[in-house]
């Protein structure tokens, strides 16, 4: 304004002074500044109006009696399921779990997530953690992760930061691609070998009166690929929890959370166990190669076909009381002994028999089992709706980028969010980078 009037009250007359500016110089800048301002205003009503317009889809249809037991594969259901200690000596109960985390401790009477998480680059661990801690949850989470010169760079580092996490670093005993010679853990295309044969030893032993290890056990199995090896982990870890403690059993890599996965849980049920299926109009164990494949080779073409047509339940995201889940996990690890399948992601083959079988039926200590079919539950598995853009099946809102349930609310937990183009590129493209440079930033300071 001063350059529109050029007034000036530097004597008593208050004498205008010609303005030394152009003319209309000023008339023209703020002309330019209410252009400007506009636009952003309107940018900003735009882009507010999109996210208000915008609601996710509501289905309340239920395809729960797909997921109905198969009778005609119903087994005896067993009372009770041995513990993995029982393969190294079965007539000495004196064998217990003697491995010790090394970074962290175990609080017992907290709930937990549990991930197997090895031979990640640091965004995806920080991508765990931080979605995870963000939505208030301060209980205790759990990960095995790589060898110590498997680990890529600042991730033991950026572990070690983190409250009540719990990692162990053990050296697994693997095998060459004949699997009889024995060999390191190796990388494959950038990544652990999903493939490579191993064993898990030194994690169970002897103790003395006063607590002390005084011998360690081999591995009694055979060699067993990570995917399979990884429920023994949750096994170990489950130990050290209280009965009416809840743990989830989810894939670190390509998992993330929106809300407390823990709010608002049903407590001291005797043993609750819940299971997330995924999309049973996108597929069925018949339909997918894999599935069907882990059925075949495990439980013979009889018990694949009479499955072939029911949903897939996903073997990477389980939840349940602790009573529940050290059931489970010796049922599965019971699965593996009693067919020695050595194909990568058989467990989800295991997952599904112990299900549509009704072999965790006799069981009790679950008292319930609950399936929560696709985007109805705490996690949904997405993996299954890969077949088109996300934001067309109407649950994911690519101007937030969240993921929600088809009650309209957000899933506590998005699994599989990688198979989506435009949330990949959101959490590869940008996020990644961002918490990266935010970690080295902090390091630093």
């Amino acid at each position: 304004l001063s350059s529109i009037h050029g007034s000036s009250s530097s004597n008593n007359n208050n004498t205008m002074k010609k303005s030394t500016h152009p003319p209309f110089e000023g008339t023209s800048a703020l002309k330019l500044l209410i252009v400007l301002v506009t636009l952003l205003s309107l940018s900003w009503v735009l882009v507010n109006a999109a996210e208000e317009s915008w609601r996710p889809k509501i289905d309340e249809s239920s395809k729960s009696e797909l997921f109905e037991i198969v009778h005609s594969i119903q087994v005896q259901a067993p009372s009770h399921f041995p513990k993995p200690t029982r393969m190294v000596n079965a007539s000495d109960p004196t064998i217990e779990v003697v491995v010790e985390p090394t970074i962290g401790a175990h609080r017992a009477d907290q709930d937990v997530v549990m991930a197997y998480a090895e031979g990640y680059q640091l965004p995806y661990y920080m991508m765990f953690m931080e979605t995870l801690r963000k939505t208030g949850f301060d209980g205790d989470v759990v990960m095995a992760i790589a060898d110590y010169n498997l680990l890529a760079d600042d991730v033991l580092d950026y572990l070690k930061t983190q409250d009540n996490l719990i990692v162990y670093v053990h050296t697994l005993d693997c095998y060459e691609s004949d699997s009889i010679t024995p060999g390191p853990r190796r990388m494959k295309g950038g990544a652990m070998d999903v493939f490579q044969m191993c064993h898990l030893s030194n994690v169970y032993g002897w103790k003395d009166e006063d607590g002390n290890v005084i011998r360690k056990a081999k591995d009694p199995r055979i060699g067993r690929v990570v995917a399979t090896l990884r429920y023994e982990w949750y096994w170990i870890w489950a130990q050290h929890y209280n009965p009416n403690s809840w743990i989830m059993l989810v894939d670190a890599r390509d998992s993330f959370f929106q809300t407390n996965p823990f709010a608002n849980l049903p407590r001291n049920q005797n043993g609750l166990l819940y299971f997330f299926g995924e999309n049973a109009e996108a597929t069925r164990l018949g339909i997918s190669t894999k599935n069907r494949n882990w059925l075949l080779r495990s439980y013979g073409h009889e018990t694949m076909t009479a499955m072939s047509e029911k949903p897939t339940i996903c073997s990477g995201s389980t939840m349940g009381e602790q009573l529940a889940i050290e059931t489970y996990l010796r049922a599965m690890v019971r699965e593996w002994d009693e067919t020695d399948i050595k194909m990568t992601g058989a467990d989800q083959g295991f997952h599904n028999y112990l299900y549509y079988s009704g072999k965790l039926a006799g069981s009790s200590t679950i008292s319930k089992l609950v399936v929560w079919e696709q985007g109805k539950g705490i996690i949904n598995n997405l993996g299954a709706l890969r077949t088109k853009p996300f934001s067309e099946w109407g649950f994911y809102n690519n101007q937030t980028y969240e993921v929600y349930n088809w009650d309209g609310t957000l899933s506590p937990v998005a699994h599989q969010w990688d198979r989506d183009k435009h949330l990949h590129s959101h959490y590869q493209g940008e996020l990644f980078k961002e918490w990266k440079q935010q970690f080295k930033n902090r390091v630093v300071t």
